[in-house]
């Protein structure tokens, strides 16, 4: 299934500064294996040592976040639309 995946700046310097790129898969962790595939380096910014998913990156599929639905496990379909977001630190003390 062809996928739709929005990049968050911070992780566009590994796209080529895509925005939106495509990947085929059957589930959000397929379409994760494409994306390094097609740019390697990806799966360092989005996995940690033991190549979990970190709690300050966020995938959403179709606007919900893929911990609400079956995690990495979670299907596809073609033209669903994904999305990689890390989580944002700031603000002042």
């Amino acid at each position: 299934m062809s996928v739709s995946i929005y990049i968050p700046t911070p992780f566009r310097s590994i796209t080529g500064s895509k925005d939106y790129i495509s990947a085929v898969g059957n589930t959000v962790e397929d379409i994760l294996e494409s994306i390094e595939e097609q740019y390697p380096g990806f799966s360092h910014l989005v996995f940690d040592e033991q190549q979990k998913l970190p709690g300050h990156i966020n995938i959403y599929l179709n606007n919900q976040e893929i911990h609400e639905l079956e995690g990495l496990q979670t299907k596809v379909r073609s033209g669903d639309q994904l999305a990689i977001i890390p989580a944002l630190a700031g603000g002042s003390m």
